[in-house]
C-alpha cells in the first residue's frame, strides 16, 4: 500500500474524467428542461430538473443513446414497467458486465467502494504509477466506453431512485431534498443553510487536509447540523455524486494492469 497523498496524485485525472462522463449523462444529454416549484431555499423558489420524472428520463435515454448494450437497454425498459425503479439485482448485473468488459480489454476487474443498497462510488482509485501517457489515454477510453455500454445509464437511474427522484439538476438541491425526504433534517432546512454548512466543512477540510478531509477527527463533519456518518445521509450524498466527503484512504485500490506496487 502506498501513501494516501501519493495515491491522490494519480486519481485526480481519473476522477475528473469519470465526473465528466456522469455530467454528460445527467446533464449534457438531458431532454427538455422542466422547471418546477421547490421550497429548498428562501432565495430559490424554482429548481431546474433533468426531466419531469424518472420514467421520462429513462424514455429519453432509450431514445437518444446509441452507445448502450442490449442488456442495459433491457434493464431500463423493465424499469419503465415499474415506475422507473431498478432492482438491486439488475444494478449488480450491469456492474458485473462493465467489469467483464474491462477484463475483455486486458485489465483486472474494476473495484470501488460499495455503500448502503449496493450503491457504488463513482470515484475509483486506479494504481497508475509508471504508466505511459499512451497507456493512460487508452485506459480512460476503454473505461469510459465500457461504462457507457454496460453500466452508466443504469447507474444514473438507480442513483436517482435512491437520492434524486425529483430529478434536480443541481446536486446540492438534490441532496437537501433527499435529507428532508428521509427526515434527516427538519422541513425548514434550506438550501442556503446547507451551502453555508458545506462552506464551513470545506474550510476545515482544506485547512487540515491530512485529517479532516477524511474526517479522522470529526471536526469538519461537525459543521453540518445533521449526522454526516448516518448511512441514510451517506446515501443522499453518494447518490448525488458527492463521494469526496467520505474517507478515500480506506477505499479499495484498483490495479488495472496488475503491476507491482510499493
Amino acid at each position: 500500500m502506498y501513501d494516501t497523498r501519493h495515491r491522490s496524485m494519480y486519481i485526480v485525472v481519473f476522477i475528473l474524467t469519470i465526473l465528466s462522463i456522469y455530467v454528460m449523462s445527467a446533464c449534457g444529454a438531458k431532454g427538455p428542461k422542466d422547471v418546477s416549484s421547490a421550497t429548498l431555499s428562501s432565495t430559490t423558489s424554482m429548481a431546474e430538473k433533468v426531466a419531469p420524472s424518472i420514467t421520462a428520463r429513462i424514455e429519453f435515454l432509450l431514445d437518444s443513446s446509441t452507445e448502450m448494450s442490449e442488456q442495459q437497454q433491457g434493464i431500463l425498459r423493465r424499469a419503465l414497467d415499474h415506475d422507473g425503479s431498478i432492482p438491486r439485482s439488475d444494478y449488480d448485473a450491469a456492474w458485473s458486465r462493465y467489469q467483464d468488459c474491462m477484463v475483455a480489454k486486458g485489465y483486472t476487474k474494476p473495484v470501488t467502494e460499495e455503500f448502503t443498497d449496493g450503491l457504488r462510488s463513482n470515484v475509483m482509485h486506479p494504481y497508475m504509477d509508471g504508466w505511459t501517457k499512451a497507456q493512460q489515454s487508452k485506459f480512460f477510453e476503454d473505461d469510459n466506453g465500457c461504462k457507457q455500454l454496460e453500466y452508466l445509464y443504469v447507474d444514473e437511474i438507480y442513483r436517482a431512485n435512491l437520492g434524486n427522484p425529483n430529478q434536480y439538476t443541481d446536486m446540492d438541491t438534490a441532496v437537501v431534498d433527499c435529507l428532508r425526504r428521509k427526515n434527516l433534517v427538519g422541513k425548514q432546512y434550506t438550501l442556503t443553510q446547507f451551502k453555508q454548512e458545506d462552506e464551513q466543512y470545506n474550510d476545515v477540510a482544506v485547512k487540515n487536509f491530512a485529517t479532516d478531509r477524511y474526517d479522522d477527527s470529526g471536526e469538519a463533519a461537525s459543521k453540518f447540523s445533521f449526522d454526516l456518518k448516518d448511512p441514510a445521509t451517506v446515501t443522499c450524498f453518494i447518490a448525488n455524486g458527492k463521494d469526496y466527503y467520505f474517507r478515500e484512504d480506506t477505499s479499495p485500490i484498483w490495479n488495472p494492469l496488475n503491476t507491482p506496487t510499493p
